[in-house]
């Protein structure tokens, strides 16, 4: 769960989508290849950089690359950028096998909506949520937090869904307006 946990909030801060099933493989190799070109090895630059991508160009990423390498537990991310990097999203995930046995059943197959705002500082980021919908049920952010870190009892460090987290390699900050995303490197 804590993994599971993990992976909706780098997914849904990372990466702003668009309207689900509306994927296309040539959108989603221009951001990859966007991502690879800027975590290359380079010389370093005294002024940054600023590459901009559609909703629906990261959210073809997402769909069609990024989760499927990184987080095969996430069937669908669609979310909505809007000004002030404010995000309104959904996630669907399904975790299957012995790895999540102690996770509750009616958390396996989960569709999680959430609004919210994320924030970036010195190289990191962090999703504040002011809306969580799991399975059609409301959740404060806070008490859900506090469910996560009792679930990490046997945890040396305890993790909250409100971490600051780095950012992918090449990237210095990230900032949302309506529609669009905005890569500073």
């Amino acid at each position: 769960m804590r993994r599971a946990l993990g992976l909706a909030l780098i997914l849904a801060l990372g990466a702003l989508a668009a309207v689900a099933g509306d994927f296309s493989p040539e959108k989603a190799r221009k951001v990859d290849g966007f991502m690879a070109r800027i975590a290359a090895p380079r010389s370093p630059s005294l002024f940054l950089k600023k590459a901009s991508f559609s909703e629906s160009e990261l959210n073809s990423y997402l769909n069609l690359i990024y989760i499927r390498k990184y987080a095969p537990e996430v069937t669908l991310i669609d979310l909505r950028l809007k000004d002030e990097n404010h995000v309104d999203g959904r996630l669907k995930f399904k975790l299957e096998g012995e790895k999540y046995a102690l996770v509750p059943q009616f958390l396996r197959d989960a569709e999680v909506r959430f609004r919210g705002r994320f924030e970036c500082s010195h190289y990191h980021m962090r999703f504040v949520f002011s809306e969580l919908v799991i399975n059609g049920s409301h959740f404060s952010p806070n008490v859900l937090d506090e469910a996560y870190g009792v679930a990490q009892f046997n945890a040396k460090v305890k993790k909250s869904i409100f971490d600051w987290f780095n950012l992918l390699p090449g990237l210095k900050s990230i900032q949302g307006s309506e529609k669009t995303i905005h890569f500073f490197y």
